[in-house]
């Protein structure tokens, strides 16, 4: 169910005033959002409303685009491999440049990050592409507590493979599956996303589960519910 008219008002409020809070305090570092998820659960909807919030109130917003899809250089794509190590390293380069940066943000937003990174690892362990020791080195660096600490919230979105092939294939000319948006892939993500929630989501700060195919779940309403945590958690900050 969408938020009415007076909870979106108060949450507009509410952010504004931690906004002035945050202006007279001096910032050691700004909050590190992680959005994390399997193909079409809402993931990117959710961080284009999010974003679009904070920055309209004047907040400062380093939102840097995703890795995976939009910026690893397309001769890597068909070794999923050397595919996920640039989008794990592309993450972690923007949440040191955030951490050390001169510009001051109030938030970063990161499209996929560390912890989507080690569910993709484990998907490739699971799949027989690297053994299990490499997974496991491979997670260790990225459970590095000097950045992993730096991450104050996840947001993890999953919605089940036939939902995620619905929305694919809204409104295209062709049905045809692809390299990872057909059952079979998104199954066995979503089980990787599982088992990586099990083995380390209580190793990050705070760490939300959404899940984007229930009846009562609308893009706004999602949203809602990850800007107010988000304004929760910045208002702590000032405690």
């Amino acid at each position: 169910m969408d938020p009415t008219a007076d909870k979106l008002e108060l949450l507009q409020s509410r952010a504004s005033d931690t906004l002035g809070l945050l202006s007279r305090t001096p910032r050691c570092r700004p909050l590190f959002v992680e959005f994390a998820g399997t193909p079409k659960s809402g993931k990117s909807t959710c961080i284009d409303t999010v974003n679009h919030f904070f920055r309209r109130l004047g907040y400062k917003v380093l939102a840097p685009t995703e890795g995976a899809s939009k910026r690893t250089p397309y001769y890597l794509k068909e070794d999923l491999v050397a595919f996920n190590a640039w989008s794990a390293t592309y993450a972690l380069t923007h949440i040191l440049e955030g951490r050390f940066g001169s510009d001051e943000y109030h938030l970063v937003i990161m499209d996929r990050g560390l912890f989507d990174a080690l569910a993709w690892f484990e998907l490739l362990r699971q799949n027989n592409d690297i053994t299990p020791e490499e997974r496991s080195a491979i997670q260790e660096f990225l459970l590095v507590a000097h950045w992993r600490e730096l991450i104050d919230m996840i947001f993890l979105f999953q919605t089940d493979p036939d939902t995620s092939l619905e929305r694919e294939h809204s409104n295209k000319l062709i049905q045809e599956h692809g390299r990872t948006m057909n059952p079979d892939f998104l199954g066995d993500l979503n089980a990787a996303y599982d088992t990586t929630r099990e083995l380390y989501a209580d190793k990050f700060n705070r760490f939300h589960a959404i899940n984007t195919h229930q009846a009562s779940s609308t893009q706004q309403s999602t949203a809602f519910t990850v800007a107010e945590a988000i304004v929760d958690q910045l208002s702590r900050t000032q405690v």
